[in-house]
C-alpha cells in the first residue's frame, strides 16, 4: 500500500493496544501485531483491494473476511491452541480498529464515521 509504513504502523498500533486485556499473549503480542499487519496487506492483495503495485484495486475491503483471514493466518503460523486462538481473535479485533485509525491518520482512507 503506497504511503503505508509498516514500522510506523506497528508503533502506532502497539501504543494503543491495551496490554492488560491481552496479558495471556504478552510474550508474543508485538510479533502477533506485526504478523497481523502482514496478513492484512496480503489479504488486500489477494482479494484485489490492492493491486500488485500497492495502489487501490477494484475490490471493496470486506472487514469480516479480512478478520477471518488474519485470525486463521496467525493461528496457523503460531500453532496456537484453540483457547489461545480465541484470545488472539480478540487482539485481532483491536488491531483492526487501530489499523483503521492508522490508515485514516495517514490519509490513506477516509474515516467511516
Amino acid at each position: 500500500m503506497n504511503g503505508y509504513d509498516k514500522e510506523e504502523a506497528l508503533r502506532f498500533i502497539l501504543k494503543r493496544i491495551n496490554r492488560r486485556e491481552h496479558a495471556e499473549l504478552s510474550e508474543i503480542l508485538d510479533s502477533l501485531i506485526a504478523q497481523a499487519i502482514d496478513a492484512d496487506i496480503a489479504f488486500m492483495h489477494e482479494t484485489g483491494v490492492l493491486d500488485a503495485d500497492g495502489n487501490a484495486g477494484d475490490a471493496y475491503y470486506e472487514e469480516d473476511d479480512a478478520f477471518e483471514y488474519i485470525v486463521e493466518t496467525l493461528a496457523a503460523a503460531n500453532a496456537l491452541s484453540p483457547e489461545a486462538a480465541v484470545k488472539m481473535a480478540s487482539l485481532v479485533d483491536d488491531f483492526m480498529d487501530f489499523q483503521q485509525d492508522y490508515l485514516v491518520y495517514k490519509g490513506l482512507v477516509q474515516d467511516e464515521d
